[in-house]
């Protein structure tokens, strides 16, 4: 039961990849998989927390082990030129939704 502490719950975890993806921050996340790590902008989140996408791959919730930063001490997949963050997301505009400067 000590170590159960240390387990962080699975949405915490996709708070997380959804600040990434919200901010267009470059991650990198630990897996349970052929591939142990994968790195890159979040370019999708599911709504119930069962996978994310990080650029192409497809990554199932079960399969992430932890999310963070990439390191810049060179075991990064980040190459030069390459950007550590995305382009700013602009609000999508939906005929009939309110815009938010009316909400207020």
């Amino acid at each position: 039961m000590t170590g159960r502490a240390l387990v962080r719950p699975l949405a915490a975890i996709f708070w997380d990849l959804r600040g990434a993806w919200a901010s267009g921050r470059r991650v990198a996340i630990s897996l349970d998989a052929d591939i142990p790590r994968a790195e890159g902008h979040v370019t999708r989140v599911s709504a119930t927390d069962a996978s994310v996408h990080v650029g192409d791959l497809l990554i199932p919730a079960d399969r992430i082990l932890a999310v963070h930063l990439p390191s810049r001490l060179g075991d990064s997949t980040v190459r030069a030129g390459d950007p550590w963050a995305g382009p700013p997301r602009r609000p999508v505009e939906i005929e009939g939704q309110l815009r938010m400067e009316d909400r207020c």
